[in-house]
C-alpha cells in the first residue's frame, strides 16, 4: 500500500507540474500523470518479479547443492555399511575401547606458568632412557593383529620422543611422537610391524587414542615454561572417518583449543593425497580450531601449495638424501619446470604458502652442510637425537597433574 500511495503522490506531482509550468493542459497534464502512475508500477512490477527470479535461482541452486550433498553421504554410509559387513564376515566381533570425554579430560590442565623452557626439556630428556626397536618379529597376519590386541589389553603401548630442531643452531623446537607396542616377552614392535596390520583390522583408533593420550601429556608438561614446543603426532586417515572415534576427539580439541599451538597432526604424504572427502571436511573442522597438520614421506617436491595451504598444512618432512636431490634441479618444484627455481629459493617458496620444510633422516654432519646451502629451517635424525622412550613414571607424574588439575 505504500508503495502504490508513493507512486499515486509522484503521479499527482508530475500532473501538477505539467499545468503549473504550461506544458499542457489540465486534462492533458492529468492523463499524463496516470501514465507516470502506470509506468512506475510496471518498473516495480519488473524489478519484484526479477528479484523473486533471483531468490528462486538461488533457492534452486541450494537444493542441488543439499542433494549432492545427501547423495554423497549416502554413498559414503553405504560404502562404510559394506565395510563393516565385510569384517562381520572375516573376523568375530569384538568390542573396541571407543574414546569418550572423560577419557581426555584427565589430561586437561588449563594453567600455565610462563617462563624459560630450557631446563624443563633437559629434565624430561634425562628421564627418557635410550631403546633399541629391533625388526619385529617374522609372523603371520592372525598372529600379528592378537599381538596388537594383547598390548592394547595389557596397556604395552609406549610413547617415543624425537626431536626436531631448528638450523643452524640445533635449538629443540618440536618432538615427534612415535607408537611401540610391546609384546608378552617385553619385546619391542616398530610400526613396521604392527600399523598395517591395525589399519586392516580395525585397530587403528585405539592405537591413535593411546598415542594421542601420551601426546596430550607430555604436552602438558613441556608447555608449563615453553608454549614455543610442539610435538607431531601421527594420525591415521582412517582414524579422521571413523565414526566411533572422530566426535569424542573433536569436542575434546575443541574444549581444549589452547592445545592447538603445541598439538600438530601428521600423516604420510601419498594418505593425505588419497584422503576422501570426509577426511579432508574433519581436517578441516580440526583446522577451523586452530590445529595445523604435517605431511611426511614426501616423495616429490611437485606439491600444490595452495591446496596444502587450504587444507592448513604447515609442515613438509622430506628425507635428507632425497630433498638434495630433489634440490638437484632435475624435478618439478611446486608446479615449475625443472630448473626454474633456484635450489636455495625451494624453501622461501613454500613459506609463502605457510609450510615449512623439515629435513628428516638426517644422519651425518656433511648433509647438514648441504642441508643449510638449501636454507631448511627445521632438521630431524639420529644426528640430534634418536627416538627414546619416555619412562611410564614421567607419564603417570603428567596423568596425575591433570587428575588433580581436573
Amino acid at each position: 500500500m505504500l508503495v502504490v500511495i508513493t507512486y499515486a503522490m509522484l503521479a499527482i506531482v508530475a500532473a501538477l507540474a505539467f499545468e503549473r509550468f504550461g506544458l499542457m493542459s489540465s486534462g492533458l497534464a492529468w492523463v499524463m500523470g496516470a501514465v507516470v502512475f502506470l509506468i512506475a508500477g510496471q518498473a516495480h512490477a519488473a524489478a519484484a518479479r526479477a528479484e523473486e527470479r533471483r531468490a528462486t535461482e538461488k533457492a534452486l541452486h541450494e537444493l542441488r547443492a543439499a542433494n549432492l550433498s545427501l547423495i554423497e553421504e549416502l554413498e559414503l554410509a553405504s560404502a562404510r555399511i559394506e565395510e563393516v559387513e565385510t569384517q562381520l564376515a572375516t573376523q568375530p566381533a569384538r568390542p573396541s575401547a571407543q574414546i569418550t570425554p572423560a577419557n581426555y579430560a584427565r589430561s586437561a590442565v588449563p594453567a600455565r606458568d610462563e617462563g624459560p623452557g630450557d631446563e624443563l626439556l633437559n629434565e624430561i630428556l634425562q628421564k627418557l632412557e635410550m631403546a633399541g626397536a629391533g625388526p619385529a618379529a617374522n609372523v603371520s597376519s592372525s598372529a600379528r593383529v592378537e599381538l596388537i590386541r594383547d598390548a592394547l589389553d595389557a596397556n604395552r603401548v609406549d610413547l617415543y620422543l624425537q626431536p626436531v630442531v631448528g638450523l643452524p643452531q640445533r635449538r629443540t623446537y618440536f618432538y615427534e611422537g612415535f607408537t611401540r607396542l610391546r609384546d608378552a616377552k617385553g619385546n619391542v614392535v616398530t610400526p613396521a610391524g604392527f600399523l598395517k596390520a591395525a589399519e586392516e583390522h580395525g585397530l587403528i583408533a585405539e592405537v591413535d587414542n593411546l598415542l594421542l593420550l601420551r601426546c596430550v601429556q607430555i604436552v602438558r608438561k613441556l608447555t608449563k615454561s615453553d608454549r614455543r614446543v610442539g610435538i607431531f603426532c601421527n594420525i591415521s586417515v582412517r582414524s579422521l572417518t571413523d565414526e566411533e572415534f572422530f566426535p569424542p576427539f573433536l569436542d575434546f580439541l575443541r574444549r581444549n583449543s589452547d592445545l592447538a599451538t603445541s598439538l600438530i597432526f601428521e600423516m604420510p604424504q601419498a594418505a593425505f593425497d588419497g584422503r576422501s572427502s570426509v577426511a579432508a571436511r574433519h581436517m578441516a573442522r580440526l583446522a577451523d580450531y586452530g590445529f595445523r597438520f604435517s605431511i611426511d614421506q614426501v616423495s616429490n617436491l611437485n606439491l600444490d601449495l595452495a591446496e596444502l595451504q587450504r587444507a592448513g598444512v604447515r609442515f613438509a618432512k622430506v628425507e635428507g638424501v632425497r630433498l638434495i636431490e630433489m634440490a638437484g634441479g632435475h624435478m618439478p618444484v611446486a608446479g615449475r619446470e625443472p630448473g626454474t627455481i633456484a635450489p636455495e629459493d625451494i624453501a622461501s617458496l613454500f613459506a609463502r604458502y605457510g609450510v615449512d620444510i623439515i629435513a628428516e633422516k638426517i644422519e651425518t654432519e656433511a648433509m647438514v652442510v648441504e642441508i643449510l646451502d638449501l636454507d631448511i629451517a627445521y632438521g630431524q635424525g639420529h644426528l640430534f637425537g634418536a627416538p627414546r622412550p619416555v619412562r611410564e613414571d614421567v607419564l603417570s607424574e603428567g596423568g596425575a597433574e591433570a587428575r588433580r588439575a581436573g
